[in-house]
């Protein structure tokens, strides 16, 4: 009887954790997205301005490979993956403001920086190889280093601590870290599926996972995963579900060990989160779309974006607030720079150096 008893509290146990999640999922905020094969929509359809920055190097300076963007306030931060450089620029003009290049083994130097993210006025910088989070000031003087005890591809710093996403997740440790201002783990947050191996979709992201809107509020989403998480209370709060309808990848598709570029199916890659609005990417038959969706529950647009004036490319990798922001080099921007010359008679040579690179800012419409 006690064998049975014991069957039976267990059974019971599984069935409300299961009907617990099933609420959960169900509690969530579901935006559908269907409908958008080969649609087209106009960067003027969700931006109500555009605006290109050249980035001014002195004569010896050059970036190879943008890796990370960050910003605290009028000051853009930039990370050369090529030499493993800091940039900072001033955002009013594009004049480069500072550089620092530290690698080495010592204190306060990196091997091989991966992330930049910012809070209260700091610069933070993810060094994965020594598994290191190097804080900055403003000007990139160095002021500490924190240490942990696993692999991270990617971070992002808050008031009272750090998130990381964590590259070798297990059952002890799930796939994103919270960490303190000392740099202790707290707690870990989103299991890792048990199909999980080191090779395979899951392992890395397709975007930025972490994002802040304008308000500073932090908003966590995973490629080929369908949800979006909120920082609250410390802890991961699930808050938005994204539903591609028929087109979704089927519950018995193994996404660890399918290439979902060759299959198809719409699959999420990562989202940016505003106040009023969601803006996910995804992908459909290896074509990048994007949806501008309400939360106030007005229609929502989705689509393949082109700019149909300069025929820019639309590949927005990071937010800043209400900002959407891109980088491109200048046979992308060429178009915008020559009509500029004409409007404000200006030489593209007094504003632009073609090696450079040029930051694209979206603002977003209002709803």
């Amino acid at each position: 009887m006690g064998y049975f008893n014991t069957l039976l509290f267990l059974f019971i146990l599984v069935f409300s954790s299961c009907k617990y999640e099933t609420k959960k999922q169900e509690a969530l905020n579901t935006f559908f997205i269907e409908d958008f094969q080969n649609k087209v929509l106009g960067v003027d359809e969700l931006a109500s301005g555009m605006k290109l920055l050249p980035l001014k190097l002195g004569t010896d300076q050059l970036i190879g490979k943008i890796k990370d963007v960050c910003f605290i306030g009028d000051t853009i931060y930039l990370l050369d993956e090529m030499t493993a450089s800091i940039y900072s620029f001033d955002m009013k003009d594009g004049k480069c403001i500072g550089r620092i290049c530290k690698k080495g083994n010592g204190p306060n130097e990196y091997v091989n920086p991966v992330a930049l993210s910012a809070d209260s006025g700091k610069l933070y910088v993810l060094d994965m190889p020594t598994s290191r989070i190097i804080e900055f000031d403003k000007s990139l003087n160095p002021i500490r280093d924190l240490k942990f005890n696993f692999p991270s591809s990617d971070f992002i710093a808050i008031n009272t601590g750090f998130l990381l996403y964590n590259l070798a997740p297990n059952s002890e440790l799930n796939k994103y870290v919270y960490l303190n201002n000392k740099g202790e783990c707290i707690t870990s947050f989103v299991p890792v599926d048990k199909n999980h191996s080191p090779n395979n979709n899951s392992f890395g992201n397709l975007g930025k996972p972490f994002v802040k809107d304008e308000n500073d509020k932090v908003f966590v989403s995973e490629s080929y995963s369908n949800i979006i998480y909120k920082w609250e209370k410390e802890n991961f709060i699930p808050i938005y579900r994204i539903d591609f309808g028929k087109l979704n990848v089927p519950l018995n598709v193994n996404k660890n060990r399918t290439d979902l570029f060759e299959e198809p199916y719409a699959f999420h890659s990562n989202s940016f989160v505003f106040s009023e609005i969601l803006v996910p990417s995804f992908f459909y038959k290896s074509h990048r779309y994007y949806g501008f969706i309400p939360k106030s529950g007005d229609s929502p647009k989705f689509g393949i974006v082109k700019d149909r004036q300069y025929d820019i490319p639309f590949f927005p990798q990071w937010q800043n607030g209400n900002q959407l922001i891109a980088i491109s080099r200048y046979e992308a921007v060429k178009n915008y720079f020559e009509d500029y010359k004409q409007v404000k008679e200006d030489s593209i040579a007094e504003c632009f150096e073609p090696e450079h690179p040029v930051l694209v800012i979206y603002n977003l419409k209002s709803i």
